[in-house]
């Protein structure tokens, strides 16, 4: 799998859940989060210009 089709599957929203636990505090705290990817919006003559300098 090429990095762009990585980058294309992820595209979306993802939610985490998980718990922590604090010894020091002893309490338990649940933990959401959503993530959102969205494609970039980029010039991709640029982006090529520039991987092509920096392999000289």
């Amino acid at each position: 799998m090429e990095i762009t089709e990585s980058f294309e599957l992820s595209i979306g929203r993802s939610r985490s859940h998980h718990r922590d636990r604090y010894l020091a505090f002893a309490h338990l705290e649940q933990v959401l989060s959503n993530t959102d990817t969205e494609p970039p919006f980029v010039d991709e003559s640029a982006v090529v210009k520039i991987c092509l300098d920096k392999s000289r």
